[in-house]
């Protein structure tokens, strides 16, 4: 081999090796395998809500289980890959918010949007409606 096949071949063997550490955890993600590792994640909520932090709970979308917030933070676990969502706390019951959904990491913001609209203006009336009783 010449001296420059030598080079292109250790240049295409990274490339290769590159493109396998690159794409190899969004096929984990997609078959849903990995290592099983658990994450303890620590979400930081930014309310832009005229909602107590408190009327807010981060919810594991796996299993469902939700963690109110308190002072603006909430600790949940979680295996790798899982995703979080912004939920109502568990007292409004029958009235559903969702929040856009975000794989669980060690740190995290999410963000209570409640801009107005149709969806939102719905949301509120039925916790307007909790409150009347």
């Amino acid at each position: 081999m010449t001296r420059r096949a030598i080079v292109l071949t250790i240049l295409a063997a990274v490339v290769a090796f590159g493109l396998v550490k690159l794409v190899l955890p969004i096929i984990q993600d997609a078959l849903n395998t990995g290592d099983g590792a658990v994450i303890r994640a620590e979400v930081r909520l930014i309310n832009q809500c005229p909602l107590a932090d408190s009327s807010f709970a981060v919810r594991n979308t796996d299993t469902g289980r939700s963690i109110p917030f308190s002072n603006g933070m909430a600790r949940i676990e979680g295996d790798r890959g899982t995703y979080l969502q912004i939920a109502l706390a568990n007292r409004y019951d029958g009235v559903s918010f969702s929040g856009e959904k975000q794989r669980i990491a060690p740190q995290m913001t999410m963000t209570a949007d409640c801009a107005e609209g149709e969806r939102m203006r719905g949301v509120m009336d039925g916790i307007g409606d909790k409150f009347a009783n």
